[in-house]
């Protein structure tokens, strides 16, 4: 009997050895969201006549994320994401096909009271925003993405970088100091060649500084974010971006709201036969009220304003032309949308709106019934700088080439969108926007642009 009992202590403890230690789950949360749109969009190329720029397609966006609480302040974050135009077979972020793939969307740890009480880390994928997103928002900015399965890329849900968060709370202070790897490209070659040592990632450093006032609910925050992009296996100098920034809000009488961002760019700008040091600036001004009547009326009133590079059709002339700065105004990460349309058009540096724009919006709102809002947005877009010195010059975008003259008028747009609360899970939305060219544009390419968009989104 003695024998036996101990031949069943030692299975039992091999049985412990053997199985595998988890850590204690105190909470798992589910949830997600399904987002399937109806896009029509009609020449986006400008041009006069050209029928073949309209085109109307199917959009859906899922998201499943899971969330799970540990021990001693430690939690977990996954979101898994699926983008595709309907019946396509678009290649997944990990080069597998099928219109079904699915993206690895955020992947973190956040560990609370690390080392002590007032720091949190976050490490993994993760979503990065500052402010208004005028320097940090979107790994590849809002108007495109690298990874995305669908057509209209700007309406891409993805927003998460690599990165690495370490967050001071001090209320009513709170501080940021992050580190995030845009682009790895080649990973375990740094030997020396040729031309140089072969170092050719992407890097973005900066820390950001949070403080809420106890009065007029205002708020402040200052930035500063370096971007750093190695030229590789030459002798070029890495082209370095240092943007230093100050952002506040307040409410000095009941249900007016007002505020203003202002940054400055440093740096070098260093690309093929290009060597200038960088000065651009952005600045955004607004104020919104909301007015205590019936229908709960809103109206806003912003100006957004990017620098720009006078130059004759490129993006940057180099020191032989007696240039010395590069002022256009670098995109960085941002994460913002000026018209549905334009957005989409005029989205790369110094092509006007983003980078070499100026641009006046007025907003209004109105729900005019229970859990029906409907919005209208009014731009008027004028270049910062003009494109060209002369009278015609062909001017290159992500949408196209267009055909420019000296002239600063880039245009209007008028966007109408349609809200509706169907019930607190399902929203139904409408949105159409209109953008006619101003004298920037020959006649030959100045014909309106337009989208209109029907959209469906489930949350769970």
């Amino acid at each position: 009997m003695s024998r036996f009992l101990k031949l069943m202590s030692i299975l039992a403890i091999v049985a412990l050895i053997a199985v595998p230690a988890f850590a204690e789950v105190q909470n798992v949360k589910v949830s997600g969201d399904i987002d399937s749109k109806m896009i029509n969009r009609s020449n986006y190329d400008l041009i006069n006549g050209n029928n073949s720029d309209t085109d109307t397609w199917f959009t859906t966006i899922t998201r499943i994320q899971i969330d799970a609480d540990l021990t001693d302040n430690v939690s977990t974050c996954v979101r898994l994401l699926n983008e595709r135009d309907w019946n396509q077979e678009p290649a997944s972020a990990n080069g597998a096909s099928g219109d079904t793939a699915i993206a690895l969307d955020l992947s973190y740890v956040k560990l609370k009271e690390m080392f002590y009480a007032p720091l949190t880390m976050t490490i993994g994928r993760q979503n990065l925003r500052f402010g208004s997103g005028l320097v940090v928002g979107d790994p590849d900015s809002n108007d495109t993405s690298v990874n995305a399965g669908i057509e209209a890329m700007d309406l891409s849900a993805r927003k998460s970088f690599d990165a690495v968060r370490a967050t001071f709370d001090y209320n009513p202070l709170v501080l940021d100091v992050i580190f995030a790897k845009i682009n790895a490209n080649t990973i375990g070659n740094n030997t020396i060649t040729a031309t140089g040592k072969n170092r050719d990632d992407a890097d973005l450093y900066g820390i950001n500084a949070a403080y809420k006032f106890n009065q007029y609910n205002s708020e402040m925050e200052a930035y500063l974010f370096a971007k750093n992009t190695r030229q590789g296996s030459t002798n070029l100098e890495s082209d370095n971006i240092y943007t230093y920034g100050v952002r506040g809000s307040l409410e000095p009488i009941s249900k007016l709201v007002v505020n203003a961002e202002l940054a400055t760019q440093q740096g070098d700008y260093r690309t093929a036969g290009i060597n200038l040091d960088r000065s651009a600036y952005a600045f955004d001004l607004g104020a919104a009220y909301a007015i205590d009547y019936k229908w709960s009326p809103k109206v806003a009133l912003n100006y957004i304003y990017r620098s720009g590079q006078k130059q004759g059709g490129n993006d940057a002339d180099d020191d032989t032309t007696g240039v010395s700065k590069y002022k256009a105004w670098d995109t960085s990460y941002e994460d913002q949308t000026h018209g549905i349309v334009a957005n989409s058009i005029f989205d790369g540096n110094n092509d006007g709106v983003d980078s070499n724009g100026s641009t006046i919006n007025l907003m209004t709102s109105v729900v005019p019934v229970q859990d029906l809002t409907v919005a209208l947005d009014y731009y008027y877009f004028m270049l910062a700088q003009k494109w060209t010195d002369l009278d015609v010059v062909t001017r290159n975008t992500t949408t196209g080439a267009y055909a420019v003259r000296d002239n600063k008028n880039l245009g209007q747009e008028v966007d109408l969108s349609l809200g509706y609360d169907y019930t607190e899970d399902v929203k139904l939305g409408l949105t159409a926007g209109y953008f006619l060219p101003g004298k920037t544009f020959l006649i030959d390419n100045n014909d309106p642009a337009t989208t209109v968009m029907a959209d469906v989104k489930v949350a769970f």
